[in-house]
């Protein structure tokens, strides 16, 4: 490292903060040093350096760093149990990995004002929630080139960060085949056309092409929220072409539904857990929270900042949870 520094013209501390990626340091010097560092033949081991730091501050156990978590909304989600969940785990999740997190909200701070406070926090890496409410895509307008970036959810369209989404494919797919054993090709779904749309229409296609009736007969069994026709999803229902009903959660359909619709003979694909139905599919929050922050740590192990060349996306496994018996 002493002799980079040489090669550089730079402070061993700068040199090292470089190869750290952190912040502080601008990216075209931290540019500089990583070019240095290829024509050297360097190669930098984050657990080395942070094992060494540790002790030479004769600490055990070091502080990896700190993480910012950037929430689109006023709150992170704290009214809501889903919301909620996933902001705990991954809060709980920094710190068993040794982060410490510093919250803020996209509507308090202006961008410019934003990038200052975490760079002056020493922050390494900024995981983005996505609008919680969003009907379609989002763009942020922070710049954020000198952190190491991953995004939560779907609705996140520009930049293109590593990213941490449901599965709302799968989800759409477990419903389908648990529902088939009760119902058989009597499944009709609600499709809520403005949250399917920021998902690449996932839940739609997920539909079609697994519905046990085979593509032509699905097309004829979905319905479209927020313009549903509920006189006529009851004729199709007393015509007995479906018994089995799928939507996202309970709070989305109208009450009157439940007037001839039995609530057991309902699938909800994101709802809370206490509404009566056949079942549900848990699109495991706890996990959204968690895997988020190990993306984001091994971006910042990986030295990566800003948007990559090349985006990569994990999905969350839903699982299917039975309604009461």
């Amino acid at each position: 490292m002493r002799r980079l520094a040489a090669e550089c013209g730079l402070s061993l501390a700068t040199v090292s903060r470089a190869l750290r990626g952190e912040a502080e340091v601008t990216a075209k010097t931290r540019q500089r040093v990583r070019e240095a560092a290829d024509r050297l033949g360097y190669a930098c081991n984050p657990y080395v350096g942070q094992m060494m730091s540790g002790l030479r501050r004769g600490q055990r156990e070091a502080v990896q760093g700190n993480l910012g978590f950037l929430w689109w909304d006023d709150a992170p989600g704290l009214d809501s149990s889903h919301a909620g969940a996933m902001r705990r785990h991954a809060l709980a999740r920094a710190a068993e990995l040794g982060y410490a997190v510093s919250e803020f909200s996209l509507r308090q701070q202006s961008p410019a004002a934003l990038v200052r406070v975490m760079g002056s926090r020493g922050i390494r890496g900024v995981l983005v929630l996505s609008p919680m409410t969003a009907v379609g895509k989002s763009h942020l307008s922070v710049k954020l080139d000198g952190f190491a970036c991953v995004s939560i959810g779907w609705s996140l369209y520009s930049p293109a960060f590593h990213r941490v989404r449901f599965d709302h494919f799968q989800a759409t797919r477990l419903a389908i085949h648990h529902g088939k054993k009760r119902f058989g090709e009597r499944l009709a779904v609600v499709v809520d056309t403005r949250y399917d749309r920021r998902s690449d229409r996932s839940c739609r296609a997920a539909f079609l092409s697994h519905h046990p009736g085979g593509p032509a007969a699905a097309a004829k069994l979905v319905f479209d929220f927020p313009r549903l026709d509920l006189q006529k999803l009851r004729r199709v229902y007393e015509d007995g072409r479906f018994a089995g009903l799928i939507a996202l959660n309970e709070g989305q359909l109208p009450r009157a539904l439940f007037d001839w619709f039995p609530r057991e003979h309902m699938i909800y694909l994101d709802d809370a857990g206490a509404s009566p139905c056949f079942g549900r599919v848990d699109l495991r929050h706890d996990l959204l929270g968690r895997w988020a922050v190990d993306q984001l740590v091994g971006t910042i192990q990986r030295q990566e900042t800003g948007e990559p060349e090349v985006p990569m996306t994990i999905f969350i496994p839903p699982r299917w949870v039975p309604g009461p018996r």
